[in-house]
């Protein structure tokens, strides 16, 4: 498989990781079911698979900034995947090396002038309302509108992938 058709489906699998994660910003967050569960995995897996395509879209101009936010993204969702490790929860490790490295994903992105500059800005954005609405006692509906800021620009950018790449 060439490196360009793995650049178009990785640029599909961000379109559909920002729909499952907009989305998924309006499933409550005790829900258990094994439904709720696979989406959460899928919607994972897929931005994942879009951070693949987004930085091997623009690999060379995002520079060390790219290549850091890639690679702590990545590492943010194998832990954030990776649940719990001896009785203790993972996610809120995983999560903060995830924004930490989308924050410096967005400004290697924003450098490449590859992808539309709003996509960065809404990655920045998310990233600051996510955490404020994580962290402060009653601004937890912050946290679904961060959500939906991820996923219309991760979406945003799966399309102006495809669209570059002819897909």
């Amino acid at each position: 498989m060439s490196s360009t058709t793995l650049i178009r489906l990785g640029g599909l699998a961000a379109v559909l990781a920002g729909i499952l994660r907009a989305v998924n910003s309006f499933v409550p967050a005790d829900a258990s079911s094994g439904t709720v569960a696979m989406l959460y995995l899928l919607t994972d897996l897929f931005i994942l698979f879009g951070i693949f395509g987004m930085y091997g879209f623009q690999h060379q101009e995002s520079g060390l900034w790219g290549f850091f936010g890639f690679l702590l993204a990545t590492i943010g969702i194998v832990i954030i995947r990776t649940g719990t490790l001896a009785g203790v929860s993972l996610y809120s490790i995983g999560a903060l090396t995830f924004s930490v490295g989308l924050s410096l994903f967005a400004v290697g992105s924003w450098r490449a002038r590859k992808l539309p500059k709003w996509v960065s800005s809404f990655w920045l954005i998310s990233v600051v309302v996510g955490i404020v609405g994580y962290f402060a006692a009653g601004f937890s509906l912050l946290f679904a509108i961060s959500g939906v800021i991820f996923g219309i620009a991760f979406a945003g950018a799966g399309f102006k992938i495809r669209s570059v790449m002819g897909g």
